[in-house]
């Protein structure tokens, strides 16, 4: 190559041209959350904007007034580097719930949704118009005919409301997806050995908690535990006859099991039993949800051929009281953890890498596996 033409090459634009993924937005309890991803050839992604932004009143009374939901929106977005309006949302969970069905399918993979569809029609009231179904096939669960599946069914009206809302807030909503799922692909991302390893996801809310099993990249299933915050918080305030306020305060500066925190206010009120007392108040309502944890195990043996779940998370409302992890662990006798800052995975030079990666960051979880859809996580 001459000269002119090295000289010619060096200055020519090189193909970087870097690939933006779909803003994933989260609707919370308290807070509207916002994660989107960016990816340069065949890098792996970065983050190129998140936000949190707190809801004023509550979620339902957000999801009634457009204009409150639009303006959260743009401020969202106008509060870091968000390109574009694509987004994938998350269904809140009121408005889905997940079945488990057995389902015989004969022929090719073409005749799955009708096999579905057809076991769906027994099993919901009325006419199948009336709801929105998404299914996700448990794969190599038998060698014959007979599959599982887990579909998630909403009421129409709904979900068609919840789109329109979207799109009078400027949003072109590219997916829509149950937070199970987002989890699924999140746990994925952070699993070193994601196609073998099998992971159960705690998700605690206000009024109940939901159990997400996954294999490798299938989820094998998502189940509602009648055992949330609020159910705890009010158990605290009977036994001790304290205001839920106060209750609430003890709990997110206590937490419910004693650790390594060396501060004034700790070791005080450790001195006092005040620790312990929770802890005992606790441990009956705990035990409930450990129930339904090692349940979980011995069905991930059953569908996994016997290697069981390798990892166990702890996310949503519970998971910010301190040492409710460890309270979890000594209960179940397996070793329960907060999930990690998921942006850390996705390091940018806006990110604060070595602080993110020492934080852990629940309330994010279903924002930033949303906006991983369609992303490549690897080069």
């Amino acid at each position: 190559m001459s000269l002119v033409a090295r000289t010619t090459a060096l200055f020519r634009p090189r193909s970087s041209a870097v690939s933006v993924g779909p803003i994933g937005i989260d609707v919370g309890l308290e807070a509207m959350h916002f994660v989107q991803l960016e990816s340069s050839g065949d890098q792996k992604p970065v983050v190129r904007a998140k936000a949190s932004l707190e809801i004023n009143g509550s979620r339902r009374e957000l999801l009634e007034q457009p204009h409150q939901f639009r303006s959260l929106i743009k401020r969202a977005l106008a509060s870091d580097r968000f390109r574009g309006n694509k987004a994938v949302l998350a269904l809140p969970s009121g408005m889905f719930r997940t079945l488990s069905i057995n389902y015989k399918l004969v022929g090719s993979e073409k005749k799955e949704p009708a096999a579905i569809l057809r076991v769906m029609k027994d099993r919901l009231d009325g006419d199948l118009n009336n709801y929105v179904l998404d299914y996700m096939p448990v794969r190599g669960r038998s060698k014959t005919d007979e599959r599982l599946a887990l579909v998630a069914v909403s009421e129409r009206k709904p979900v068609v409301n919840f789109l329109e809302l979207a799109r009078k807030a400027g949003l072109d909503v590219s997916a829509l997806e149950i937070g199970p799922l987002a989890i699924s692909r999140l746990t994925s991302a952070i699993s070193d050995d994601a196609g073998s390893a099998t992971v159960l996801v705690i998700n605690s809310g206000r009024r109940a908690s939901y159990l997400t099993l996954i294999s490798g990249n299938d989820l094998l299933f998502d189940q509602e535990v009648a055992i949330g915050e609020q159910s705890l918080v009010q158990h605290i305030c009977e036994t001790l006859d304290m205001p839920e306020d106060t209750a609430r305060h003890l709990l997110s500066r206590t937490g419910v099991s004693p650790d390594d925190r060396e501060d004034a206010l700790s070791d005080t009120l450790d001195e006092a039993g005040v620790l312990n007392t929770l802890s005992e108040i606790l441990k009956p309502q705990f035990m409930k949800l450990v129930e339904e944890i090692k349940r979980a195990f011995l069905y991930a043996a059953s569908e996994t051929r016997g290697r069981g779940v390798t990892q166990v998370y702890l996310l949503g409302s519970i998971a910010r009281w301190p040492g409710a992890e460890q309270m979890l662990s000594n209960l179940s006798g397996s070793t329960v953890s907060k999930i990690p800052n998921p942006l850390a995975l996705f390091p940018s030079d806006e990110l604060d890498t070595a602080n993110t990666a020492q934080e852990f960051a629940p309330e994010i979880a279903v924002a930033t596996g949303l906006a991983l859809r369609g992303m490549k996580l690897h080069g």
